[in-house]
């Protein structure tokens, strides 16, 4: 699974990049207006919108929560990446960091 997660959080960080790169490339007299203003340009998208709000809200709660039950460091990298660049790259990163950090608890308490 670590490389799921893995190739997921390059793509995560990659496909977000690409598109807002384009887009303050295309329209750098317009672009923050613009940024914020398309998530809700038309009721569909608003609707998707909505939907990654309230997914990256929960998927946020579960990551702090799973961090303190793992007592895992590094929770606040992935809540900024959250604001920075997505979901779709703090959620599969954490996932990713949470097996390295599953598997060193495992062989800490075997030895």
């Amino acid at each position: 699974m670590k490389q799921v997660y893995l190739l997921l959080s390059t793509i995560g960080l990659v496909a977000p990049m690409i598109c807002f790169g384009i887009h303050f490339t295309q329209r750098p007299e317009s672009a923050w207006s613009e940024f914020f203003a398309a998530p809700f340009a038309t009721w569909v998208i608003s609707g998707f919108s909505w939907d990654l709000m309230i997914t990256a809200t929960a998927a946020t709660v579960w990551m702090a929560n799973e961090a303190k039950r793992l007592k895992m460091p590094g929770f606040l990298f992935h809540f900024a990446a959250i604001f920075l660049v997505g979901i779709c790259f703090a959620l599969p990163t954490f996932l990713y960091r949470r097996e390295f950090y599953r598997r060193d608890l495992t062989n800490a308490s075997q030895s």
